[in-house]
């Protein structure tokens, strides 16, 4: 599938080598990738609404395939693809596949995404002749999505060299089945209501975005968590996802330029700090995210004068106001 027309994007999407996700070793960049969203569903080769018994079950089988102490490799080149694949990829995605609480919220953001495909209008180029098929398909395109995964699963680990390029398959396929999804279920939408009077389909907005911005503030304090043990990385990927999600908050995008900053990728950063001051000026995170975007550059520029620059010890007051556990 060819890539989505960006320019009519919503938020943008952004490719980059700066403090990458682990699974951006690997050249996953189709699908729902392109939203900076991990598509576990695709890594692991189960449906997006898999249940947990078809995960740890699909988990045991590419196991048996990829696992260091099971696996029969031809050359050393496929051992250790097969250990990098099960190590960065596989096992990450299972872990969070295997939560329920991590599985639900996943599910709610691949819906978002689903609704954001139609809400913006975005037209999709679809070059693979599977997806295009999906797509085609009539009101059993369920029973299509499950047949062609099946098909595209069944070689996702036998030959390793093609296995990320099967997992950008399959996540187009994702990306197909959710908007089919959502396409489905805006033709069978009744009408609102008029008159003023209170729709069912109204209720059910209202308790969408409850749910949304449940999940959110739950994927916020996760992002918070990593930041206060310093796990750069992966409050790196929660963010993204967050901002994939909800292109319009300021927190989300304030915190990421803070994770940047403290990695000393001063142009991410400011591109992220810029965007939450666009956004939210006066929220507390940043306002925050500013200062000390300011104080590092002020530092910078001190010991680019020859001066010495301030020592590394400030960097819990850094960020302890906002990421420190009380």
């Amino acid at each position: 599938m060819e890539s989505i027309n960006r320019s009519r994007l919503p938020y943008p999407i952004v490719n980059s080598c700066f403090c990458a996700p682990k699974y951006m070793s690997f050249q996953l960049d189709r699908g729902l990738f392109q939203f900076d969203f991990t598509d576990r569903h695709a890594i692991l080769g189960v449906g997006v609404n898999a249940k947990e018994a078809d995960i740890r079950e699909r988990y045991q089988a590419v196991a048996r395939v990829l696992h260091p102490d099971s696996g029969k490799w031809k050359t050393d080149a496929d051992r250790q693809l097969a250990v990098r694949l099960f190590s960065r990829l596989v096992t990450h995605a299972y872990g969070a596949l295997s939560r329920t609480s991590q599985r639900e919220e996943h599910a709610i953001m691949l819906e978002l995404i689903g609704k954001r495909l139609i809400e913006e209008g975005n037209k999709l180029q679809i070059a693979d002749p599977l997806c295009q098929q999906l797509y085609q398909s009539g009101n059993d395109f369920e029973l299509v999505y499950d047949r062609l995964l099946t098909k595209i699963v069944a070689k996702q680990y036998n030959f390793l060299p093609e296995s990320v390029e099967i997992i950008n398959q399959i996540s187009d396929l994702n990306m197909v089945y959710l908007l089919r999804k959502q396409l489905q279920l805006v033709r069978s939408a009744p009408p609102s209501a008029s008159n003023g009077a209170i729709s069912k389909s109204g209720k059910e907005t209202t308790s969408t975005e409850l749910t949304k911005s449940s999940l959110l503030e739950s994927a916020l304090r996760r992002a918070d968590d990593y930041m206060s043990k310093k796990n750069w990385t992966n409050a790196v990927q929660e963010l993204r996802e967050i901002i994939s999600v909800e292109p319009g908050n300021a927190r989300a995008h304030a915190s990421l330029g803070l994770a940047y900053l403290y990695q000393q990728q001063t142009t991410m950063a400011k591109l992220s700090i810029n965007k939450s001051l666009q956004l939210d000026p006066k929220h507390p995170q940043v306002i925050h995210a500013k200062q000390e975007f300011e104080r590092a550059a002020n530092s910078n520029q001190t010991a680019a004068n020859g001066k010495a620059a301030p020592k590394k010890s400030n960097e819990g007051k850094m960020f302890g106001g906002f990421f420190s556990k009380k």
